[in-house]
């Protein structure tokens, strides 16, 4: 077998090349989960033959993605990439002969200690690698975590974890497919350090950068090869009669014995699964069965009724103390209410929020008197726009990443599905699965993790449902918000409690029935999603474990969502502090008061006019950018220091201070939500249709519901 298997004759590679545009090939192990993946990607459309000159079967398959004809090559199943079978060699030499612009190496998710050790080898060979786990479904089953994050960090190739049974992971693969094949060419290859070796390898590279029969090869690659004495190589040298390029290599290897006194072979080998059992140290972790606790708790979890409640009391709790501990809320109300004010007031000033926002106040303050005897607005840009803007940001985080922390420990400790299935049978009703619990839970404490979420999803569908959908569940900020207009307008405890609860259960309706017409006019689907999931063991959480988890979704927001955040509040510093005139220090003469007073006529449906009304819509518009700014807006435009005065002073009615409760809490959260819908979906489109329809259906509910009180009370 001369030249580079598995290369195809020009007629052939002609007239394929119309019926593709992109050629990637599959390789692992036998019984990885190869055969499983490929008929997943590729369907019915496969061509079965064999490699030429040989009886080893070859099978390929197309599939179209985003427009892309992608040509799977399915190669034998092999554990490594040495000469010692046919099935190697031709994998190898497919791979060399540039054939395939892309390699998947292939590990099993339940074994990777010993199946990451062949795409190693495929990262020193060529660069152009995406590693792909399977059966982690299993892998979750038998209680091992995987930081995939970590893996593709330190490896530099992506890594996507994949359970073709279920059809997970298989969107985001292809995706990357298209992503990595419109970048420009990778050229870093894993450097493995050999130790004693390298001394020898780096002579042998010498030896063979004079070879031509091995210039298609990379040379290091070829160097280690051939130290280790690989067959296929030395014919290529021999055949090609580059017998002293062989005979030198052959004295280094006989040095290396001589030297050390073993096999290069087996140094090289022992090398090589040091470095992968190093790196699954770093990012596999394992768990044991918890024997006395797993029965009691998995019995009492599958009771519909039982295991909803416990459920839903368990995630409520842990949001409540992680409101505690971001804000104050609502254990501040707690300590004021059991005549504990100085208490309630300590534990709302030195909560994470007000720390954080205090700490950029301060350094806002201290670079506005820096410079602004230099440059008034380059001092106010930087103090009032980008510390700010940065402040925002940053704030976000404590919330978010204790969030994800209680998603982490359900996820790990091996509840996370059992609530999943208690909660099933309720929201499948509306379409959902029972994975729509955790944006449906997480969304009460922010909706920024609400809708990364999402990712808990069992299918496409219903992760379109779930993001759409998500931003109606009326979040920390909204109850407080909410909390104040009650307590001005609303003066009956029983209408207060009838308030506060309507408002939560208005937009709990709209997600779940926004959710339902997603997935029936969006996404065509009138079957309801099924709910297939391998239960893990129940264990308890490993600390490792839920930092991968929890700071690996905060990094995503803060690179991402952050950004956006950051820009749009230096836009909305220009809007308030800029005007027609230049800059201005009345927010009355800024761009955003003129915006203000330009829509004000939406209010009129509410019988809001006059100098209220501008304020109040200018309230909404910073309520888009993150809707505490409601209150401090309506405090600053009212010239009081006390929110609760200046929400007195609009002299709203009940029915006006209902239905802008039921706005406030229905229409789009914030910026924040609005980034990170657009980070989850890649879809402009749908993230700007989301942010109108929530809108516009907010504000005719609001109208409608604000028209039907004042009857009611004309009436009575």
């Amino acid at each position: 077998m001369d030249g580079h298997i598995g290369s195809r004759n020009s007629l052939k590679e002609s007239e394929e090349s119309k019926e593709y545009d992109l050629t990637v090939a599959i390789v692992g192990n036998p019984n990885v989960g190869k055969s499983t993946l490929f008929n997943v990607l590729t369907g019915k459309s496969v061509h079965v033959a064999n490699w030429p000159g040989v009886t080893v079967e070859s099978k390929e398959g197309v599939k179209e993605w985003k427009g892309i004809r992608i040509r799977f090559v399915d190669l034998p199943g092999i554990y490594g990439l040495s000469s010692l079978t046919l099935e190697e060699v031709i994998s190898r030499e497919y791979i060399v002969s540039g054939d395939s612009e892309l390699v998947i190496g292939l590990v099993d998710a339940t074994s990777p200690e010993r199946s990451l050790y062949l795409p190693i080898q495929l990262l020193e060979l060529t660069p152009n690698v995406i590693i792909v786990f399977t059966k982690v479904d299993e892998m979750n089953r038998l209680g091992i975590h995987i930081h995939f994050d970590k893996l593709e960090a330190m490896l530099g190739v992506p890594v996507i974890p994949t359970s073709a049974l279920h059809k997970k992971g298989i969107r985001e693969l292809l995706d990357t497919i298209i992503n990595i094949s419109n970048e420009k060419k990778r050229i870093k290859l894993v450097n493995i350090d050999y130790g004693g070796l390298e001394s020898f390898i780096s002579d042998i590279s010498k030896i063979v950068a004079e070879s031509k029969t091995l210039k298609n090869y990379p040379l290091r690659w070829a160097s280690i090869r051939l130290l280790e004495g690989d067959k296929r190589l030395e014919d290529l040298l021999t055949s090609n009669n580059e017998l002293d390029i062989l005979n030198k290599v052959q004295s280094v290897r006989d040095a290396v014995r001589r030297s050390i006194g073993r096999d290069p072979a087996e140094l090289i080998i022992n090398a090589r699964f040091r470095y992968v059992s190093n790196i699954t140290k770093e990012v596999v972790v394992r768990v044991d069965k918890v024997s006395s606790y797993e029965h009691i708790v998995d019995k009492i979890f599958r009771k519909p009724y039982i295991g909803a409640g416990l459920s839903l009391v368990l995630m409520l709790v842990s949001l409540l103390l992680v409101f505690s501990v971001n804000t104050g809320f609502p254990l501040n109300l707690i300590m004021r209410y059991i005549g504990l004010q100085e208490v309630g007031e300590l534990i709302e000033f030195y909560s994470l929020n007000s720390v954080i926002s205090e700490a950029f106040n301060m350094l806002s303050n201290q670079i506005k008197s820096s410079i602004y005897w230099y440059n008034p607005l380059l001092a106010s840009l930087i103090s009032d726009g980008i510390v700010i803007g940065l402040g925002s940001v940053i704030s976000f985080l404590p919330l978010i990443f204790m969030t994800f922390l209680i998603l982490a420990a359900l996820e790990d400790s091996g509840l996370a599905p059992r609530i999943a299935i208690s909660f099933h049978n309720l929201l499948n009703k509306f379409g959902y699965s029972g994975n729509a619990v955790y944006p449906l839970i997480l969304g009460m404490g922010c909706n920024v993790p609400a809708v990364m979420s999402s990712r808990t999803s069992v299918d496409d569908s219903e992760r379109t449902q779930m993001i759409f959908s998500a931003p109606f569940i009326p979040c920390q900020a909204r109850l407080i918000v909410a909390s104040a207009l009650i307590a001005a307008f609303f003066r009956n405890p029983l209408l207060q409690a009838l308030a506060l609860l309507t408002m939560y259960l208005s937009g709990i309706f709209m997600y779940l029935l926004t959710g339902k017409l997603v997935r029936r006019a969006v996404c065509r689907i009138s079957d309801k999603p099924e709910l297939i999931l391998e239960l893990p063991l129940i264990h308890f959480p490993k600390v490792k474990v839920l930092w991968w988890i929890a700071w690996d979704y905060t990094k995503h927001f803060l690179k991402k969502a952050g950004l956006i955040i950051f820009t749009l509040s230096v836009l909305v510093w220009v809007l308030v502090n800029l005007s027609p005139s230049g800059m201005t220090a009345d927010v009355n003469e800024g761009f955003a008061a003129t915006i203000g007073n330009a829509i004000s006529y939406i209010l009129i449906p509410f019988d809001i006019v006059g100098e209220d009304s501008w304020k109040i819509a200018f309230a909404l518009i910073q309520g888009f950018i993150a809707k505490e700014s409601v209150l401090q807006t309506l405090a600053v435009l009212g010239e009081s220091a006390n929110v609760d005065d200046a929400v007195r002073s609009l002299n709203l009615t009940i029915p006006q201070a209902y239905s802008l409760i039921l706005l406030i809490t229905l229409y789009i959260p914030c910026l924040a939500t609005v980034a990170v819908v657009y980070q989850e979906s890649r879809n402009l489109k749908l993230t700007v249709v989301q942010t109108i329809y929530m809108t516009l259906l907010a504000y005719l509910i609001s109208i409608l519901v604000y028209q039907l009180i004042k009857f009611l009370m004309w009436v009575i």
